[in-house]
């Protein structure tokens, strides 16, 4: 738990600072590696959070906003029965799950932008399950893996994202949660190797003091998370990487 303003601020949310790395191996070598801020939040903690952070809001304007339309499912429904009715359908056992925490991006100054958000299912303080909730670009279109935390299994791809990458593959999951570290990795394997990326996140505590400092090193982390994306797509052309149209 961190202290904020107050012992009334304590909160299970948090804000994580890292890189993430991305590494394909096939059939050109291509790497890159950026530094990131990502927020952890307790869905049930959101208003406490607004009371306690200035620069947070679930209601209005600011430069961090949290907006329930940007996530997962109807915007009508509660974001956390959103996320345990869809975890329930891929086949998870949610009677005992207690908290829900969202490891995603919010509204950076009105802009926001996340090519996955990833939904933590605690009960009793373990977190069981994991939903990836997947974004492609430009196609705006969305899709979810249910991973189990502590045994993840291998599961076929069934969603198009990047148009350099096929859909004849399937994926590889290794999560690791510490009480101050996140670390999610993925791969992606044919007959080999082809593709992987790695997630690796530090805990901060959620308060003036560290958004005021995440916002001093990156103040549009919305558009940097753009550039990087078709940055990479242009380095991807000049290779050659071949190109995989919308199935």
């Amino acid at each position: 738990m961190n202290q904020m303003k107050s012992t009334s601020c304590e909160l299970n949310s948090a804000l994580y600072t890292g890189t993430v790395h991305h590494c394909r191996y096939s059939p050109n070598r291509h790497a890159f590696n950026y530094p990131l801020y990502m927020f952890s939040l307790d869905l049930d903690e959101i208003p406490r959070i607004q009371a306690c952070v200035s620069s947070f809001s679930s209601r209005f304007f600011s430069p961090l906003r949290f907006r329930r339309a940007d996530y997962l499912g109807d915007p009508q429904q509660d974001l956390k029965q959103t996320v345990l009715l869809k975890a329930s359908e891929l086949g998870a056992v949610i009677g005992s799950i207690d908290r829900v925490m969202l490891l995603g991006q919010v509204r950076c100054f009105g802009l926001y932008f996340s090519p996955v958000n990833f939904y933590f299912l605690f009960d009793q303080g373990e977190a069981l399950y994991m939903l990836a909730e997947v974004h492609n670009t430009p196609w705006n279109e969305t899709h979810c893996y249910l991973v189990n935390v502590a045994s993840p299994k291998s599961q076929p791809k069934e969603f198009h994202v990047s148009p350099f990458m096929g859909m004849d593959m399937h994926y590889e999951w290794k999560i690791q949660l510490l009480d101050n570290r996140i670390t999610i990795h993925i791969e992606n394997w044919k007959t080999e190797k082809l593709f992987d990326a790695t997630l690796a996140l530090v805990r901060q505590p959620l308060d003036n003091r560290s958004i005021k400092t995440v916002l001093k090193h990156w103040p549009m982390m919305t558009l940097s998370i753009v550039r990087g994306i078709y940055w990479q797509a242009i380095r991807l052309l000049i290779k050659k990487i071949p190109y995989h149209s919308h199935p």
